[in-house]
This record gives C-alpha cells, sequence and structure tokens, in this order.
C-alpha cells in the first residue's frame, strides 16, 4: 500500500529514488554532505536548522551525551576524551540531521505513526518490562524514562513516534530494492574465499645509496605535477585588538561589589544537587539463574570485598553491567531520581567508603562502593568568587574588545586610511592594537599569529586586493584586515618543492632496485623455497594470516595486486615480486578456502538479508545526500564555534 503510493502520488520522488538506487549501485559507501553546511544558524538555542526543521541545543546535547557514553562503553579504561571530542561533537549532530532529513522524507510521502503503533512499540521494549515480561506501569515507566532516557514521557513518547515513522520508511524504500541470485553468488564468493601468505619484504631502505640523478627527478616532477599543486592562497595585513593586552589594563576593573551582585542575580548559577559517586557489580535474575541463586552469587562476592578483593577487578570480572563492568563498575557522579529507588536509597543513605549489598532492583542484586559525596545547596561566595571574577572579567573584556575594534573601524573609514603604512600608525597610537601581516594561507588554514578564525579566512578570500574588512572576532580578540595579496593556484616550480621531489624520486628508484634484486633471486625461489631466499637476503619470512578479497594483509595493507594474486593461485605457489610502497614483496600461498556451492545454499537467506541491510542503508545515505543538498542544513553558531566546527568541515555533513 505505501510502495503504490510512493509510486502513483509522487512521481518526482519515484524518479529521485530509481536515480538514488542507481548511485547507490555505483558508489558503494562514501561521505555525504552539501553547500548548505557552511551556512551559521543564528539563535543560543539552535544547534542546526533543516529547512523550516530547527534541531535545538537540548537535542544536541542529549545526542552528544549518548554518544559519548557508547564510546566509554565500547572502550573502556582506553577511553580518550580528547580524542573523541575532536570528532564526536560533528558526528552527533550530523546523526541529528541525517535523522530529521529522513522524517521529513517519510513525512513528504504521506507515511505517519498512529498512537497505538507508539503504544505497542513502547509496551514490548525490553526497558519497560519486568522479570515475567508484562509491562511495569505507568508510574515506573516514567522513572525509567527520566532515569535511562533524561526525558520527559511526552518528550519521550515523541520520539519513539519518530522511530515508528523511520521504520515505515524503511519499509517503504526496501519495497524498491532486488538482489539477484547472481549478486548473492558474487557476494557469498567474496565473503567464502580466503588466502593465507607468507612472504619477504626487501625493504627500499636497503638501497639508500641510490639516489636520483637531476634528470630523473625533472622528470619524476613533470609526470606527478598534481601532487605538489599549490591551491590559491591569501595574504593580508591586519590591526589586532588583543584581548589579553586588554586584560592586563582592566586588572582592577571588577570589584567586590560587581562580584556580589553577579553572585546575588545568579544563584541558580552557583547552586547544585547533592550528589554521589559509586560504583557497583550487577548480578542480573535470569531464565537460567533465579532470584535465590542470583542473591546467593551477590553475597558471595559481597563476602570476597569484606575479605579484601579488589572491587573494581571483581567489577571487571563478574559484573553483568555491560556498561560499568568495563570501567571497574564505575557509574561516576550522580543525582537523586537518576536511578532506581532501591539503589537511590542505598548509595545516598550510606558513608564514603562504604560497601553495601546485596541490593535488590529490578535490574537483579548490586553490591555498591560509594566513593564520594557532594552536598547539594548554594555554593559560599568565597569558593566562586575566583569564578565570578574570571567570567565577569571575560565578558567585559570582550565587549569592549568589540567596541575598540567598530571605533577602528570607524577612524579607517572616515580617514580613508587604505595603505599598510597608515594602518601601521593607526596601530601604533593605541596602546591594546597591534599590527601585523600573515604569511600566505590558504581557504582553511590556520592563521600565524592568530589562530584558527573561519571568519577570518572567509572574509580573506571574500576580498578583493587593497579592501578592508569590518571587524572580524577572532581567538587572540578582534581583528580588521587589508586583503595585500592573492596568489592563485599554480604548479610550483621545481627549485620551490626540490627537497620533497628530490625524496620521492629517490624512493622510487630505490624501490625499483629493490624490485630488480627480487627479480634476479625469483627463479631460484620456487627451487630452493622462501626460507632459503630470506636467509640469503638476510630477512625474515613473514605470514599474513587470513585475508578476504577486501581485506588487508598484515605487515602490507591493502596490497591489491597480492590479493587479487593470491586469490587466483593454488597452496605452494609463489607471487611477485611486487612493488610496495615500501620495497618488493615475493610470497608464497600456504592456505586457499575457496567456494563452495552447497554452503551458499545453506547461507543464502543470511546473505541475502545483510545484503538487504546494506543496500538500505547505502540507500538511504544516498538519499540524505540528495536530500541535503535541497535543505541546505545550517549549522547553528554557537556549535560551530564551541567545538571549533570549520565551515568547510561542516558542509561535508
Amino acid at each position: 500500500m505505501a510502495l503504490k503510493y510512493f509510486r502513483d502520488n509522487l512521481k518526482s520522488l519515484t524518479g529521485v529514488l530509481w536515480f538514488v538506487i542507481f548511485v547507490m549501485f555505483i558508489f558503494v559507501f562514501y561521505e555525504f554532505g552539501g553547500g548548505g553546511g557552511n551556512q551559521n544558524a543564528r539563535g543560543d538555542d539552535v544547534a542546526a536548522v533543516v529547512g523550516d526543521e530547527v534541531i535545538t541545543m537540548q537535542d544536541f546535547e542529549a545526542q552528544y551525551r549518548q554518544k559519548e557514553n557508547e564510546y566509554r562503553r565500547l572502550f573502556g579504561d582506553q577511553f580518550n576524551r580528547e580524542l573523541v571530542q575532536q570528532f564526536l561533537p560533528k558526528q552527533a549532530l550530523d546523526q541529528l540531521i541525517h535523522r530529521k532529513i529522513l522524517l521529513l522524507e517519510a513525512a513528504n510521502v504521506g507515511l505517519r505513526a498512529t498512537d497505538g503503533e507508539v503504544q505497542e512499540m513502547i509496551l514490548t521494549s525490553p526497558y519497560f518490562q519486568n522479570e515475567n515480561g508484562a509491562f511495569v506501569g505507568r508510574e515506573e515507566y516514567i522513572k525509567r524514562v527520566r532515569a535511562y532516557f533524561r526525558s520527559t514521557p511526552d518528550e519521550f513518547e515523541l520520539d519513539v513516534r519518530d522511530d515508528a515513522l523511520l521504520m515505515k520508511l524503511d519499509s517503504v524504500l526496501a519495497e524498491t530494492l532486488y538482489i539477484s541470485d547472481e549478486e548473492l553468488e558474487r557476494t557469498y564468493r567474496e565473503e567464502a574465499e580466503k588466502a593465507k601468505v607468507r612472504f619477504v619484504q626487501l625493504p627500499a631502505s636497503e638501497f639508500g645509496d641510490v639516489v636520483a640523478d637531476p634528470t630523473t627527478v625533472a622528470a619524476y616532477f613533470e609526470a606527478n605535477q598534481d601532487d605538489y599543486l599549490l591551491p590559491e592562497q591569501r595574504k593580508a595585513n591586519y590591526l589586532l585588538v588583543d584581548t589579553v593586552k586588554l586584560r592586563q589594563q582592566l586588572d582592577d576593573a571588577i570589584t567586590e561589589e560587581d562580584i556580589l551582585a553577579y553572585y546575588g542575580d545568579h544563584k541558580d548559577e552557583f547552586t547544585s544537587k547533592e550528589q554521589v559517586k559509586a560504583r557497583h557489580i550487577l548480578i542480573k535474575v535470569t531464565a537460567e539463574r533465579d532470584k535465590a541463586a542470583a542473591e546467593r552469587e551477590a553475597n558471595e562476592i559481597m563476602r570476597r570485598v569484606q575479605a579484601g578483593e579488589d572491587f573494581a577487578q571483581l567489577a571487571r570480572d563478574l559484573s553483568e553491567d555491560e556498561g560499568s563492568a568495563p570501567r571497574g563498575g564505575d557509574l561516576n557522579f550522580f543525582e537523586r531520581d537518576q536511578m532506581v529507588k532501591p539503589f537511590e536509597d542505598a548509595a545516598f543513605g550510606a558513608q564514603v567508603g562504604d560497601v553495601v549489598g546485596p541490593v535488590e532492583s529490578d535490574f537483579g542484586f548490586h553490591i555498591i562502593e560509594v566513593q564520594d559525596y557532594r552536598q547539594g545547596g548554594l555554593q559560599p561566595i568565597d569558593q566562586v568568587r575566583p569564578r565570578v571574577r574570571a567570567k565577569l572579567m571575560s565578558e567585559q573584556v570582550k565587549d569592549l574588545a568589540e567596541v575598540k575594534a567598530q571605533e577602528l573601524a570607524q577612524r579607517i573609514k572616515d580617514d580613508k586610511l587604505t595603505s599598510v603604512e597608515q594602518l601601521q600608525a593607526l596601530a601604533e597610537s593605541e596602546e591594546v592594537v597591534t599590527f601585523g601581516t600573515t604569511e600566505p594561507f590558504g581557504e582553511n588554514d590556520p592563521i600565524t599569529g592568530l589562530g584558527r578564525s573561519p571568519d577570518f579566512n572567509a572574509a580573506a578570500f571574500g576580498l578583493g586586493k587593497g579592501a578592508i574588512s569590518d571587524p572580524i572576532k577572532v581567538p587572540r580578540g578582534w581583528s580588521i584586515l587589508r586583503l595585500e595579496e592573492v596568489i592563485e593556484p599554480r604548479v610550483p616550480e621545481l627549485s620551490e618543492v626540490q627537497a620533497r621531489v628530490q625524496d620521492a624520486a629517490n624512493q622510487e628508484q630505490r624501490v625499483k632496485a629493490a624490485m630488480a634484486r627480487l627479480r634476479e633471486l625469483g627463479g631460484g625461489a620456487e627451487a630452493q623455497g622462501l626460507d632459503a631466499l630470506a636467509v640469503e637476503l638476510g630477512l625474515e619470512v613473514q605470514e599474513s594470516g587470513e585475508f578476504d578479497r577486501f581485506g588487508r594483509i598484515t605487515g602490507l595493507g591493502a596490497n591489491r595486486e597480492i590479493i587479487d594474486g593470491a586469490l587466483a593461485m593454488e597452496e605452494g605457489q609463489m607471487g611477485g615480486p611486487v612493488e610496495t610502497a615500501q620495497g618488493a614483496v615475493l610470497y608464497e600461498v600456504v592456505e586457499r578456502q575457496r567456494f563452495d556451492a552447497t554452503e551458499l545454499q545453506a547461507e543464502k537467506e543470511s546473505i541475502r538479508a545483510r545484503q538487504e541491510t546494506k543496500q538500505l542503508n547505502d540507500l538511504k545515505r544516498s538519499l540524505i545526500e540528495l536530500r541535503w543538498r535541497d535543505l541546505t542544513p545550517a549549522y547553528g553558531k554557537q556549535v560551530l564555534e564551541r567545538f571549533n566546527i570549520q565551515p568547510a568541515d561542516a558542509a561535508a555533513g
């Protein structure tokens, strides 16, 4: 029914879908995006705008927390927050944008989620069922929504309605897909056919005395000029209202009265809720382990803790909470109403250092160690005075720097200051203003002396030579730039990149020398074997481990020539020499796993299901890319600045 509606009533979209299917078969996977991502959406509560739809900062922060928790569970003790923060903000926001695009698409084709469908999804969710598989009841449902999803029931049910709508869209899109038996066989062959090799790699570094002569270097440069193409660059002069200098001038500008006034007007900012930091070990009640058995196991763990065994190690080894077990049971700080009632009462009722339990909850039995406690309430002024002073100083400096930059811009306009000398003189007349000239920079490069500033780059690439910009906020304050030079894209002279080209040409000649040496010895390798050849060369024979057609070879990477060659050979056959980035390789096939028609028949339906899922995901990716171009999602200004997402990154979606 939905597919008929899709085809008969939305002719324009049907064309898009078939185009998308065509695209899907050409492009297996690639990152998608559009031109709209480099626009900034205004408003402090706006994380992104998709068409007429708004994604709020609250939505974004909830998604960010969820993704961060997923990575914490995935990596456990290896979790690196600083590393994750480099990509997680954009990933979290893009996932929300993709979801919004698909919801708009579902609405456009007339799909709707009924109240009954929403209710059914909630009632059948394991989150809201007790140990007997029955719904936990309205009161407990509300508690779990607040604790697990940090949401109100109304907000949560809107999300569930969206999930139901997306499931319907998946069903409609899936009806457009077809997987032939020929494609199933090709997929199975690619998965089933595997090989393992032993190999000797002769490093190019063994031929360090081989140096490319000038003629060879010139020929290499001529053949590889695209590798050295310099993009368009700009060079600018600038005036900087330096906030560091301004702050030094205003060191005594914040009075005690200012601090007390801000503290009095913003008490909610300095009021915290009571919190406990704890870790736990969970033993679940399951079909195989009844309540009595689970309690006995929990009591035994409690005995081991009391006997002095390390709590964190016991949690890693025995806890059945998959989220916290890899972290030694750590739950970090939590407030009241974030945990189920029995757990909360036990944790908040214990003293720091206490171990309590077993505590029974709907999840099973918990052993809880209380590690720290934070008293709720208003923090005293003496505790927060430095924070208030720093905040007031930062706000005042920021405001004054902007005012000073606007004054400078007006003076430049009124006095018609256009030359480098005039701008230098203006800077010298102002104590908190400095004059500088950038090195040549690209459209997305950081600016030496100023830091990374997308607005500065955008202004520089939008001005004509000699033009002067409006004031621009940069990491060090506020700036006004004068475009000094436009450097067009160009292939540099060989002399400008001589050292890089010489190194690359040397490496190419050394790889050729390694190839020649293995060709010289390769004939004998068939007779004497790989091990004897390795001894002669003073090298070790390495083993690859098993790989398939799209895999990687340990020590060699995704070398297509070796992978395809090995999968075309029989056990015991030799291949090579093959050129690699590091040198040259001779290899011997030691294991081969081949296509089995009988196994294909047994696996056919599972392969079909996997391929349908893959093609559906590819189709949605392609559909999102097309709709991204139409809807031109705009990232919120606050998100761009807070997480240092660059316009070019934003446009990548």
